[in-house]
């Protein structure tokens, strides 16, 4: 007998047992274990009649105690002396709501993982904010929050000057010094200087409920007045009265106003009394997005990243689940957020892959949020200006509804010129920017708008070469490229993180010739500081935002005015909107068709859209430079105008052709190992098992072969594709095949130890 919502009070009565799952995410231990629950007296008196699924606990395994979660509660199938009883409980509360319980048995099946790793993924980490803790939190002293009359203080000092002004505009509300130190990227002491001084207080005290994260700046709650235009109604009045549960897809233009549609959707939900969850793809958009929304709904908001502390993660956790908020901002994990009655989903710039976990489970937060609008009822809106074309055709076959928004809300698209970079080399222009471009750039200094450079490469130079013989500098542990860096004078490999001092002389042929070759958003950098000296640039990539708030200070600064020129990578390719800015440079659109992947023609088509769409936003007219020496190119020619839906019917044909995603499935097995002979042995193995067994021709077995990346920090990597050769053959079918032919090669004679066995189905690259 199954009861997954009985309380502790009827379970005690019934001399139930509970079932739960331990924190181990091995295959061999995923099921349930029952626990007795502990004896009354060793439960706090609050928890005695509370006690349900959801709740996470410490029991005893083994000879170790172990975390583990309640999933339901059962009669007990052997004597109840032979069974173990729970030690504790952490929360007081079941942390995981009914819905995500349900959520994660539905993972566990998706993406063929473990219940436990689907519930490790879901909820905050188990340690590192235990509910207990205490932490030094800072608060403006009561009557001192005029802060300006005792800047004379803090003249000398302005460090001391931006804690006041920070814990002003924080409403006097107290702030952990933890996140004010590392929001104004300053140390301690002159927030324990200020308490000297009167001015502030300090105090130890236990973890509070409320969101702490961000410390935003713009919250002054007030609502701006927005005529929505006729495209705009009519979306919001289609979404507002959409049935419950229902997924929808808004293909919106960029500069449309989909963010002034989320807002008033967001709006109807919480004046219903429900909640509502943001998922912004990148943790780059995460400050602009929170400030957008703070000045529309004030504290309601709360944010969550992957780069908050679990304490703060945890405090997040709790205010959702407490309903002290009503919105979650965030990328993909804020999908899991516990809200009680959730109301609204949006999955802004649907389409990026970032959406995609790279760790087991491999969840996409677009697909888990279409689960959970089904089991909470709550609508999923997948926004986007260039859908994923696997999204785009379920629309057009309804299996979700399709909006759409096809003019700007300021009537304006930019104008958009294609620099080929052939004709520019053949007349002599060797230099990293094309003539119209350098022109345009120059021109906007001079009117004082800003300018964004994009280039989807980091670094300085992208790799270092001799020109006497051709050897190229690569990563010892990695089959990649070393990529150089002018600020640590140091060559860098941006997958396993090695560093090393670039050679004097080449290593092959102790030629002098050793030089540097490639373009990287650092050397863009230095070139335009080059060519416009006392011009303020910025730069961000992955280098200038490892910082906890680097993202959210380049942003700012790039707002306010303060840098005139923005240099970056596809963080700043989407969602961000600047007035100010009407230019917009693609230093080499060619990156991203040359990635040797079949999606390579949509995913340039994205990125060229999408940083085209930064210029032009407001007053201003945009202005967009392409550089490429691609320029008949299908996918650059679809972005200059502007037109998914050429891009579309182009793309769906050559998918159609090859059976590729949406019109078959591919699975694809990698494999990594330190012996690559050995690796290379299993793999083949593993073909010769899936040959035999694909009696019926169902499936079209792909390799072995190296992965384009070949060898990652030591690792070797190899890769079977397997592909359905008919759009009749079901999902499930290619998926239990895999499974059934992996098994085989685990029960076969080959020994398997050292090898990592990597399973996806319809991965977003290949690569």
């Amino acid at each position: 007998m199954n009861t997954p919502h009985l309380t502790m009070k009827s379970s005690i009565t019934q001399g139930l047992t509970a079932e739960v799952i331990v924190d181990i995410t091995n295959a061999e231990v995923d099921k349930v274990f029952h626990y007795l629950l502990p004896d009354q007296h060793n439960i706090p008196e609050n928890l005695r009649d509370s006690i349900s699924p959801g709740f996470r606990c410490i029991v005893p395994f083994g000879n170790r105690h172990i975390d583990g979660c309640i999933v339901g509660f059962s009669e007990p199938t052997v004597d109840p002396s032979k069974l173990k009883k729970i030690i504790s409980f952490y929360e007081d509360y079941p942390i995981i709501t009914p819905h995500l319980l349900e959520l994660a048995k539905w993972m566990k099946t998706k993406y063929y993982t473990t219940l436990a790793a689907c519930l490790r993924s879901i909820a905050p980490s188990w340690t590192g904010a235990k509910r207990n803790k205490k932490i030094l939190y800072a608060q403006l002293i009561e009557g001192k929050e005029n802060t300006d009359e005792y800047i004379e203080t803090t003249k000398k000092n302005g460090t001391q000057a931006q804690v006041l002004k920070a814990l002003a505009k924080h409403g006097g509300e107290p702030i952990p010094i933890a996140t004010l130190a590392a929001t104004l990227s300053i140390s301690a002491s002159p927030i324990r200087t200020l308490e000297k001084k009167g001015l502030v207080t300090i105090a130890e005290r236990l973890s509070i409920n409320k969101p702490i994260a961000t410390i935003t700046y713009n919250t002054d709650n007030k609502k701006e007045s927005v005529t929505l235009t006729e495209e705009q109604l009519n979306v919001l009045h289609t979404l507002s009265n959409s049935p419950r549960g229902k997924t929808w897809l808004l293909h919106g233009v960029t500069g449309s106003g989909k963010t002034e549609v989320y807002m008033r959707l967001i709006e109807k939900a919480i004046t219903e009394g429900k909640q509502a969850i943001m998922l912004v793809p990148e943790i780059a958009l995460t400050p602009q997005a929170v400030d957008s929304f703070k000045r529309r709904f004030g504290t309601g908001v709360a944010v969550t990243h992957s780069r908050l502390t679990p304490l703060e993660r945890m405090e997040q956790w709790n205010a959702a689940r407490s309903g002290e908020i009503s919105i979650m901002i965030g990328p993909r994990s804020a999908v899991f957020a516990p809200f009680p009655t959730l109301g609204v989903i949006i999955v802004d710039e649907e389409h990026e892959k970032t959406y995609t976990s790279e760790t087991t489970p491999k969840y996409s937060s677009s697909t888990v949020a279409e689960k959970l609008g089904e089991l909470t009822g709550a609508v999923v809106v997948l926004g986007s200006a260039t859908p994923d074309i696997i999204t785009y055709f379920r629309a057009q076959k309804g299996e979700i509804g399709l909006l759409t928004m096809e003019k700007r809300v300021n009537n304006r698209f930019p104008q958009v010129h294609v620099a080929d970079l052939r004709t520019e080399l053949a007349e002599g222009n060797r230099t990293i920017f094309s003539k119209v471009l350098q022109f345009e750039m120059e021109r906007n200094v001079k009117l004082g708008h800003q300018t964004i450079l994009f280039m989807n490469r980091r670094g300085h130079s992208t790799f270092v070469s001799c020109r006497a013989c051709g050897y190229v500098c690569k990563c010892g542990s990695c089959s990649v490229n070393f990529t150089y860096h002018t600020q640590t004078s140091s060559m860098l490999c941006h997958y396993c993180g090695a560093r090393e001092r670039p050679p004097t002389d080449c290593p092959q042929c102790s030629s002098r010739h050793v030089r540097y070759f490639g373009v990287g958003t650092q050397k863009i950098e230095e070139e335009v500081t080059h060519l416009f000296p006392g011009t303020s640039v910025a730069r961000m990539d992955m280098d200038t935002t490892s910082t906890k708030s680097g993202h959210e200070k380049i942003i700012r600064r790039f707002a306010e005015g303060k840098a005139q020129i923005l240099v970056g990578t596809q963080m700043i390719a989407k969602g961000l909107d600047f007035p100010n800015v009407s230019l917009v440079g693609i230093i080499d659109a060619d990156v991203a068709l040359n990635m040797g992947d079949y999606r390579s023609a949509e995913t340039a088509f994205q990125l060229i859209t999408q940083v085209s769409g930064r210029a032009g936003r407001a007053s201003l007219p945009g202005k967009v430079i392409i550089q490429t020496y691609m320029p008949h190119h299908y996918s650059i020619e679809y972005s200059k105008d502007n037109n998914y839906a050429g891009f579309y019917s182009h793309e769906i044909i050559s998918r159609q052709t090859m059976g590729y995603p949406p019109f078959g499935h591919i699975f694809m097995v990698m494999m990594t190992c330190e012996d690559e002979k050995k690796l290379i042995s299993v793999q083949k193995e593993l073909a010769h098992i899936m040959r035999m067994y694909n009696r019926k021709g169902f499936f079209d077995i792909l390799g072995p072969s190296p992965a384009i990346v070949s060898k990652v920090n030591n690792l070797y990597r190899w890769k079977i594709l397997v592909k359905t050769m008919s759009t009749d053959v079901p999902e499930d079918l290619i998926i239990k095949f895999v499974f059934y032919c992996v098994d085989k090669l685990k029960a076969g004679q080959i020994r398997l130890d050292g090898i990592n066995i990597n399973l996806t189905l319809d991965p977003k690259s290949l690569l």
